[in-house]
């Protein structure tokens, strides 16, 4: 017999080591559903409600949280408790008020901030890369799985800026470059989590790759590569960071 597809099981063993779990509480845990993150970069929604914020203490009470439609992710009720949450995504609480934006820190363990009205409304995604499509129109691919299709005559974006992205329309609202002076940080490898101003932009070596050098607001510089920054504002953050991150 021939494959059908990934496997439907994850041991809790073999999770990522960026999920907040007990990993021998049981054997299995659920597993991400295919979706806009991938199993690496994600979490499970039931997984967040249990673990991390703790809101529910059992799978089943999960299950009846979301069968009620109490819960938003970027703006849209979600009812299943696989689905999966990963970076700068917006958990809203509709029902008592309170909404997170989801964010890394160390380990690249997620962290969820609480956030105000001003903020619930947007979220930054990343550029992964662009193309030119059909009629010379240029598509953006997002960290989170969207794509922008921009005007032909409209503004040029870059890989690794950040767009300003409306929730739940997903209209574009602003956008920023990645270059000097910018707030940014790294969202994987050694510095994971640690936010700051972009102070110099490397240029890449034959056979490597762009280092960019941050320099950090809990104090001291660090280098990481390109492909591990994520833009989070001008000359200051657009969104809210976890305690003792902040400028």
């Amino acid at each position: 017999m021939t494959s059908k597809g990934g496997s439907r099981h994850l041991k809790r063993l073999a999770a990522p080591r960026s999920w907040v779990i007990r990993r021998k509480a049981a054997k299995f845990i659920e597993k991400p559903s295919p979706g806009p993150h991938s199993l690496e970069t994600s979490i499970t929604l039931g997984n967040l409600l249990t673990d991390v914020l703790k809101y529910c203490k059992t799978s089943r009470e999960v299950r009846l949280v979301l069968r009620d439609g109490l819960v938003r992710v970027d703006g849209m009720t979600r009812r299943t408790s696989d689905f999966p949450i990963g970076l700068m995504d917006v958990v809203e609480f509709p029902t008592f008020g309170e909404t997170y934006r989801i964010l890394v820190g160390r380990w690249q363990r997620f962290i969820p901030v609480k956030i105000g009205a001003d903020e619930k409304g947007f979220k930054l995604c990343r550029i992964q890369g662009k193309a030119i499509v059909k009629g010379g129109l240029p598509l953006y691919s997002l960290h989170d799985g969207r794509i922008y299709l921009a005007p032909k005559d409209g503004e040029g974006f870059g890989t690794g800026w950040s767009l300003k992205i409306g929730l739940p329309k997903g209209d574009l609202l602003g956008h920023i470059p990645l270059g000097e002076g910018v707030a940014a940080g790294a969202v994987a490898g050694r510095n994971c989590g640690r936010w700051g101003t972009v102070e110099r932009l490397a240029p890449h070596s034959v056979g490597g790759e762009s280092l960019i050098e941050i320099a950090s607001f809990d104090g001291g510089k660090y280098l990481t590569p390109a492909r591990h920054l994520f833009v989070i504002g001008d000359s200051k953050p657009w969104i809210k960071l976890p305690i003792g991150a902040v400028a």
